[in-house]
């Protein structure tokens, strides 16, 4: 298709897109990808966005990104005739997609519960907010749980990295004669307290 063709077409797209976004999606693919929009006299995707498809820069984004997801991960959805075929209700919410994008990025949420939110998401077209109070929930129950051992170690780095400022601000305050000797004294006396810290 020409250039001026898919720009005609994109902005057409966008004026109806809650109900054809993989669409537009795509037309915004092509564009930011070859940079199109440079032709049509903007500096920037975003700014073409904004402009002339009067879609937020936030907006523009998602869709975007959710288009990229489902072309990877999903290519059958992006294809035409599956929208021509599917009932405008098993088309999922690009918000909804893109929260599975981000779902599928998040290491609290296992594998079984993601394959949970991709059916509920590309499967059954459920509503956004549905979507996201379940990964919420997801996130919230899987979240690694500080285990004594896991803290352990964060404690001995955080108490290493703390030492090490600590014996780099003493060198350069004795070295600089910045502060009276009694400071420098308490400075090596935490330090040394902290490396009893150490395990």
């Amino acid at each position: 298709m020409a250039n001026d063709e898919l720009r005609d077409k994109t902005l057409d797209v966008a004026r109806r897109h809650k109900a054809s976004w993989i669409e537009l999606g795509q037309y915004l693919f092509s564009i930011s990808k070859n940079k199109l929009f440079k032709e049509w006299g903007y500096l920037s995707f975003e700014a073409y966005c904004v402009k002339e498809l009067k879609i937020r820069e936030a907006t523009a984004s998602k869709l975007l990104k959710s288009y990229m997801f489902l072309e990877k991960e999903e290519p059958r959805m992006v294809r035409p005739e599956y929208v021509a075929e599917e009932e405008p209700k098993k088309i999922p919410d690009y918000e909804s997609v893109n929260l599975l994008r981000l779902a599928k990025q998040n290491q609290h949420i296992p594998v079984q519960e993601f394959a949970e939110l991709r059916h509920d998401v590309l499967d059954e077209a459920k509503d956004f907010r549905d979507v996201r109070a379940k990964v919420k929930t997801i996130v919230q129950e899987h979240k690694a749980k500080d285990t004594s051992e896991s803290k352990e170690v964060k404690r001995n780095s955080v108490i290493k990295r703390l030492i090490g400022f600590l014996n780099g601000a003493r060198t350069q305050l004795e070295s600089e004669n910045l502060v009276p000797d009694y400071v420098i004294k308490q400075i090596e006396t935490l330090a040394s307290r902290l490396e009893d810290q150490l395990h």
